[in-house]
């Protein structure tokens, strides 16, 4: 499914009437944590090297504090698997990985649907003997989301996120490669207590 795609089913569910929507507000105040799992794809160039793309699995883990009942501030590390590591071969292994500030905006708080923004870090990891990591400043992800409340302060989320921005330039007295970016677009669901 395109992200244009399940962003639209996200909305499409928030605005539907039914017994979910005709509940109380969800209690949002105080600290929260949320942690999410889905796939995505994710594509990343240099300088030097052609636009790889590559379909993988996401992982994010985001915390913070609600403001105001329709706002939230907060950090959220996320990333996409490229490579997948192994114990037995410490050379495996490379992920794109962001570091964000971001806000959840309730445009509407009773119908738990948000819009999300965020910028920080983007990160590119690698085991490769051959090669090194690189990080920089100016990533950034839009998103679109909805809370479904399943106990009186947990939330299953479902969420859609597109991605881009730097990954810096690895050493040069290893490997050239400089000015890696990427983009990348994930579907996520997660759970989530405040």
């Amino acid at each position: 499914m395109r992200p244009a795609a399940i962003a639209i089913a996200i909305v499409a569910a928030a605005a539907m009437p039914g017994p979910l929507l005709a509940q109380e507000p969800p209690p949002r105040h105080g600290l929260w944590i949320a942690l999410g799992f889905g796939g995505g794809q994710v594509e990343r160039w240099s300088d030097q090297g052609s636009a790889t793309r590559r379909t993988t699995v996401t992982v994010s883990l985001r915390g913070g504090i609600v403001v105001v009942p329709a706002l939230r501030l907060g950090l959220e590390a996320n990333g996409w698997g490229l490579e997948s590591g192994n114990i037995d071969d410490p050379a495996k292994g490379v992920t794109v990985n962001e570091t964000m500030l971001i806000a959840q905006v309730y445009p509407w708080p009773a119908r738990n649907l948000y819009v999300k923004g965020g910028f920080g870090r983007g990160e590119f990891h690698t085991m490769h003997a051959d090669d090194w990591g690189s990080s920089a400043w100016g990533a950034t992800v839009v998103g679109v989301g909805y809370d479904l409340r399943v106990a009186p302060n947990v939330f299953l989320t479902l969420a859609a996120d597109w991605a881009r921005g730097p990954l810096g330039s690895a050493d040069p007295r290893v490997t050239t490669s400089t000015g890696r970016r990427f983009r990348g677009w994930t579907a996520i669901v997660g759970i989530q207590y405040h």
